[in-house]
């Protein structure tokens, strides 16, 4: 194993394209380390920097077919790292937006089943939501909202302009906006889903 450690990154790139486990394996202690300490300056906790880094390389793994071994790994690595930890510190604000509201307007106490119901009807709603919306917004949507991608990420996925993708995911957000506006929960956790 000690003369693949050796091995650069372009090379180690190449490797884990091909769906060699072994070189993933490699990147993965060579740069986790890294993933791991950059992340808890941002998220300040050990467990959450640790799970992190699972998803991190979980995502890297995922995408292994669009690697590109002339292109810098290391800036591959933490560019879904930092993604990933903008989606971790919205979910966070979400969270805390639930037990504020609650807090502010029910009596509940310390029960936290009002916020887990009601973060998981929000969910449920929007999921409706995004079903009503024509099927190439909805792709984009969920590859912007659930899989972190960026614009131009999507608009290469789906072989489609990036003016394309910005005006679909404008209108999804406007269709959205519009039909939670009718229920202050629902607009104040979309307001921090989507605008924190």
């Amino acid at each position: 194993m000690n003369h693949i450690n050796k091995i650069d990154d372009a090379d180690l790139t190449r490797r884990v394209k091909s769906g060699e486990k072994e070189a993933y394996q490699i990147l993965f202690e060579r740069y986790a380390p890294k993933i791991y300490h950059f992340a808890l300056s941002y998220l300040k906790s050990t467990a959450d920097s640790e799970e992190l880094v699972q998803d991190v390389f979980l995502k890297v793994w995922e995408k292994r077919d669009i690697l590109d071994a002339t292109q810098n790994i290391k800036a591959f690595i933490f560019k879904i790292a930092i993604n990933t930890i903008y989606d971790f510190i919205r979910r966070k604000n979400i969270e805390t937006a639930f037990q504020e509201f609650s807090k502010a307007n029910y009596s509940t106490g310390s029960n936290n089943t009002w916020d887990t119901v009601i973060f998981e009807e929000m969910q449920t709603t929007i999921n409706r939501l995004v079903a009503q919306m024509p099927e190439q917004r909805r792709k984009i949507f969920k590859l912007s909202k659930s899989k972190g991608l960026t614009n131009d990420e999507i608009a290469k996925e789906l072989q489609l302009s990036k003016r394309t993708v910005e005006n679909q995911l404008y209108r999804a957000l406007v269709f959205l906006k519009e039909h939670l506006q009718k229920d202050s929960v629902f607009a104040l956790l979309f307001f921090y889903l989507f605008y924190s």
